[in-house]
């Protein structure tokens, strides 16, 4: 049951690809209308939120409809979505092109990889998570920095381990915020 219901989050985990594939193929010139679409999804999503958050029976109806795919810490704090949506738009608008991309498909499959393996056949326990899905995250990131054009090889290796890293850390800030964060500064540094 309870890899039953991973599954149908990663299910929407990987619709979120759809942001850093479009913003990848789309035109340079296109990249203000992509931090504005953004901009205005994140705002509707905080407006959805304080309205669940402080209304007791919109909290009710929205754990009846979504309550498979909500964790119990999001009954009291903002969902993984909003936190998603936030670091597509800061990604965007602070990293490069391919360094944005390669920071939320370091989210998008890495983390939803490191949960599917964990949660099957992880064994040996890390911080609350496992070292078989910490792994498999790495390998994801690693395969995406290697087809990811305009990359060098060091920038991306160090992308991959910084994202496996604050993926597996129990630091108290939402793993869709820290993950491509942390990745995408991490490269962006390296990359000047």
């Amino acid at each position: 049951m309870l890899l039953a219901s991973e599954l149908k989050r990663k299910a929407i985990h990987l619709a979120s690809l759809s942001i850093p594939i479009g913003f990848y193929l789309s035109p340079d010139a296109w990249s203000s209308w992509w931090e504005r679409g953004l901009l205005a999804s994140v705002i509707l999503s905080l407006a959805i939120e304080v309205f669940r958050l402080n209304h007791p029976r919109s909290r009710h109806v929205f754990r009846h409809f979504f309550g498979q795919l909500l964790r119990n810490h999001e009954d009291v704090s903002l969902l993984g979505s909003t936190y998603l949506l936030i670091a597509c738009l800061l990604s965007i608008h602070m990293f490069a092109k391919p360094v944005a991309v390669l920071a939320l498909a370091f989210l998008i499959l890495g983390d939803t990889v490191a949960a599917l393996v964990g949660k099957s056949i992880g064994r040996v326990g890390l911080f609350g998570k496992t070292l078989e899905g910490s792994l498999a995250c790495f390998a994801v990131c690693y395969a995406l920095s290697a087809a990811v054009p305009g990359i060098p090889f060091r920038v991306g290796i160090v992308g991959a381990a910084v994202a496996t890293i604050f993926e597996l850390l129990p630091i108290p800030l939402d793993d869709n915020f820290r993950i491509p964060l942390s990745a995408g500064f991490a490269m962006e540094l390296l990359l000047k």
